[in-house]
């Protein structure tokens, strides 16, 4: 079995959902093709590919968007995804005139979504599957149902589904999970999944030798926002909460993860340069390890979730979960929803000083935050690489027999 999977980027999510794919695949013995981009193998988490899986194929794919984050705006996305969606198919083409290939494997499908919808898949004619961070169901709140099925997002999602040679329509957001029965039909119901959203997390020894490498004074409280450290991260009002009561002045703020220039600027001025003057800010600018991401998942006692305009999965989440810590987080979306459904942490509407600050109050409770981690503990148990890596590996396996017929 020769696989190709398509992952032209290392940050966020990328890197570990490629690196547990090819791990999953190599325990198969199975081949492997990376198409990728210069730059991603440059990424930290991806160098110990080449370590535990030796025979890992590299293919360099060539003009990429130069921005591979969210389109600023709605005019550059089709271009954008046009892009992606002609790269991926001469990325194939490339990969095949070599070697046959079996299937096609593309961690993250929102890279070109709507270019898929539309014309289809880029793979000339070869099994494959996906795995999309953004589909969800826009759920109503206040009546807990989803909204009509008729939105651009839903109606892509159905031609994507109709595509024959699509294996599985994967997405890590539990809210599809509840998708009327009447919006697809049962053949294309049938290759739309929900995969757990994954985290590896393995205490990195003691918790107190851990807060004393961080500089963490016995009786504080260190709550950890950890990943990309962008604006929509809600920084700005963690900080101010933290320097507007005085009853909050236990607490110690971690920021791990490469920042983003404006959070750089906000640091730089009060609340944030008054709380690293007074040690209660630890900032580590840069991509993280897997050795030091869970040593602050060791050392922390609180994870920062109280992110602005995001509405879908967060593996901060889970990792969270799976150090049984409590988080701190938005009300809305995907996170809003799991807190109050498995009593994961607390959840506020970040923009709203008053409950922010009643909340972090509530949170310096110590058997609270034990109970909430506890909790959290439980429900992640279950979203592991392994099993991660065998939703999706198992999506393409009936090829496999095809494979072992061919000749070598």
């Amino acid at each position: 079995m020769r696989v190709l999977i398509v992952e032209p980027h290392a940050s966020g999510h990328h890197a570990s959902y490629l690196r547990w794919i090819v791990k999953g695949a190599h325990a198969r013995r199975w081949r492997v093709v990376i198409a990728t981009s210069r730059a991603a193998l440059s990424h930290p988490s991806l160098g110990c590919l080449s370590t535990d899986c030796g025979d890992v194929e590299l293919h360099l794919i060539a003009d990429l968007p130069i921005d591979g984050g969210p389109a600023v705006r709605k005019h550059r996305l089709i271009r954008r995804e046009l892009l992606y969606w002609k790269a991926f198919k001469r990325a194939a083409a490339e990969v095949s005139r070599q070697s046959p290939i079996d299937a096609v494997i593309l961690p993250y499908i929102d890279y070109c979504f709507h270019a898929l919808a539309i014309l289809g898949s880029p793979f000339r004619g070869l099994p494959w599957c996906g795995i999309s961070m953004r589909l969800r169901l826009d759920i109503d709140e206040s009546r807990s149902a989803p909204r009509s099925p008729s939105g651009l997002k839903w109606r892509l999602a159905r031609r994507i589904l109709g595509g024959k040679t699509l294996r599985m329509l994967f997405s890590i957001n539990p809210s599809v999970q509840d998708m009327p029965s009447g919006w697809c039909s049962p053949a294309l119901s049938s290759k739309l999944r929900y995969v757990c959203e994954p985290a590896e997390f393995h205490p990195a020894g003691g918790r107190d030798e851990a807060r004393t490498a961080l500089g963490i004074d016995a009786g504080k409280i260190a709550i950890l926002a950890f990943g990309v450290i962008d604006e929509r991260k809600g920084i700005d009002s963690l900080l101010n909460a933290l320097v507007s009561h005085e009853d909050l002045e236990n607490y110690v703020v971690i920021l791990a993860g490469r920042q983003s220039a404006g959070v750089r600027n906000q640091l730089r001025i009060a609340p944030g340069a008054d709380l690293e003057s007074s040690n209660r800010l630890i900032v580590m600018d840069r991509f993280l390890t897997d050795i030091e991401q869970n040593a602050l998942f060791t050392a922390a006692d609180v994870a920062w979730l109280g992110y602005r305009n995001h509405i879908y999965m967060s593996g901060v989440l889970v990792l969270a979960g799976r150090a049984g810590m409590p988080v701190l987080g938005t009300r809305h979306g995907e996170i809003g929803r799991l807190i109050a459904k498995y009593g994961l942490g607390l959840s506020v509407s970040v923009d709203r000083p008053a409950e922010l600050t009643a909340a972090l109050l509530e949170m310096r409770d110590a058997r609270t935050r034990t109970e909430m981690g506890q909790r959290a503990r439980t429900a992640f148990a279950g979203h592991t690489a392994e099993n991660f890596a065998a939703e999706i590996l198992d999506a393409i396996r009936c090829q496999e027999s095809i494979s072992d017929s061919k000749p070598p």
